[in-house]
């Protein structure tokens, strides 16, 4: 059913279509024809579709569902074990790749450490309440995008770990990383929390399979060294973390949701230009 809604949404929806032609075009430029590239923009489409109707079927018998959805157990658990024995928390990267959600609904029933997510307030009240009761059924948290940052260090001096997704466009205090070649607008507070702190940087991604179901995979740990130039440090560490997930997309880009406008907020240099 999912992909079936899937594939009418990819005909349907012109505006998504187009940026999402945008991004494999600067992605993938000539490697990849135009039919390889609406290939994964379908793809894609299915994918966001059947996790939508995931999320909404976990809502009853959750933990049993969300556990029938992943496969196995993830890979890297003692990479995490690691992390946390230096007590400092962990920050895991990731992004809107495969079915995030019900990955993090996992991480939370597996017990070994509480996770908080940074997310930005629904517009729709109601939904947004249905939302976070979702997210935050497992154990998981919640801190909002409007809210001190202080949540956040509180969760890793409690040894927590908080998930930063690092693939959206960041409108305003964001800093310009290269981006599979292109400028674009990414958070910073990952790179300037971690540089402060010592919190260790997990990757965290969820892999679809062709069954319908995910693999997990913790790791590897994302090692950063301190030169003493604090700025120019923090934007290296943020390329790393970017560098990470282009790798990831550029593997197999269908599970991640290529129709958000990732360059759509230009450096000032480029004041004026409309990439979408």
């Amino acid at each position: 059913m999912g992909r079936g809604l899937g594939s009418l949404a990819f005909l349907f929806s012109g505006n998504r279509k187009r940026s999402a032609k945008i991004n494999l075009d600067i992605i993938f430029a000539d490697s990849k024809s135009s039919d390889e590239k609406n290939k994964i923009i379908k793809k894609s489409f299915q994918n966001l579709t059947v996790s939508a109707l995931q999320c909404f079927w976990a809502t009853s018998d959750t933990e049993n569902r969300v556990r029938g959805l992943i496969e196995g157990e993830p890979v890297g658990l003692d990479l995490l074990r690691q992390c946390l024995e230096k007590n400092k928390g962990v920050f895991f990267l990731t992004a809107h790749y495969g079915n995030w959600e019900i990955m993090g609904l996992f991480h939370g029933y597996l017990g070994i450490c509480p996770l908080t997510s940074i997310a930005r307030k629904l517009d729709n009240p109601y939904l947004d309440r249905v939302t976070k009761t979702l997210r935050t059924i497992s154990g998981n948290r919640i801190i909002y995008r409007d809210e001190s940052p202080l949540k956040i260090v509180r969760e890793l001096k409690n040894n927590n770990s908080v998930a930063v997704m690092m693939d959206q466009n960041t409108a305003k205090g964001g800093v310009f990383i290269d981006f599979f070649g292109k400028k674009a607008a990414t958070p910073r507070s990952l790179a300037l929390l971690s540089y402060r702190t010592g919190t260790p940087i997990l990757p965290l991604f969820c892999y679809p399979t062709d069954k319908g179901t995910y693999r997990i995979e913790y790791g590897p740990e994302i090692q950063l060294e301190k030169s003493g130039r604090k700025e120019d440090d923090i934007l290296k560490w943020t390329y790393h973390c970017e560098q990470f997930i282009e790798n990831v997309i550029r593997e197999n880009p269908a599970p991640w949701m290529c129709g958000h406008r990732r360059w759509k907020t230009r450096p000032p240099e480029e004041k004026g230009a409309n990439i979408y």
